[in-house]
């Protein structure tokens, strides 16, 4: 049944006047019930079923109807991406030792994304260790934003004396910063040495990397 077909079951076969006459049934405005049939809202659990019992019909049969796939479409607006309004972040072949600065050599590839997915991102590393499962795992692309200031109880690139590392800033009373791991084999530790990289702000899966356009794993 198309909506259409709806309106007019309600309304002795007329259009004109049917959403009115549907809404004064429901107990709602009118308005509620255009933004219906225009695609711009979907009935609740409970519209549905006062409808199924002003209809007198099946509530599947009813939802079917507003999720009709060609209606659906129509309301769908796209939002063309540009250079306007994307940004390409380099996507680095590995963790340079370097960070937070790298040279061409270190970037595998670019990564076109819309700005607003990540605001104020800077590039895109690999996970490189298991530290923060079982939210990343090892080989996971991770979106940074550079900063060099450490942010409580946030997940951060950070490099100490030993290297490169993700790990959770934990701000102790005393002001000293310790390095946290979500992964409970291994332990939190102060570094003897500690320098910000950036803020982890956004993630993806290595296994889901197909449905992106990355770079081929070697």
């Amino acid at each position: 049944m198309t909506k259409n077909e709806l309106l007019k079951l309600i309304n002795e076969g007329q259009i004109r006047g049917a959403q009115a006459k549907l809404a004064s049934k429901l107990g709602l405005s009118t308005a509620s019930v255009a933004n219906w049939f225009s695609g711009k809202s979907f009935p609740s659990a409970e519209n549905i079923k006062k409808m199924a019992r002003a209809y007198k019909l099946d509530e599947k049969e009813l939802k079917a109807t507003f999720l009709d796939d060609n209606e659906f479409t129509n309301a769908i607006h796209a939002i063309p991406l540009t250079d306007k309004n994307t940004i390409s972040l380099p996507i680095l072949a590995d963790v340079p030792a370097g960070l937070p600065d790298f040279s061409e050599a270190d970037v595998e590839t670019f990564w076109d994304i819309p700005r607003w997915v990540f605001p104020g991102a800077d590039f895109v590393v690999k996970c490189n260790g298991d530290s923060l499962e079982p939210k990343l795992h090892l080989g996971d692309y991770c979106v940074i934003r550079k900063t060099e200031e450490p942010l409580h109880g946030r997940a951060m690139v950070v490099k100490t004396e030993n290297g490169i590392c993700m790990k959770v800033i934990n701000k102790l009373k005393d002001g000293t910063i310790e390095l946290r791991s979500t992964n409970p084999k291994y332990r939190p530790f102060i570094p003897q040495e500690l320098a910000i990289v950036g803020l982890i702000i956004g993630h993806w899966r290595r296994d889901d990397k197909e449905n992106w356009n990355t770079p081929e794993e070697h």
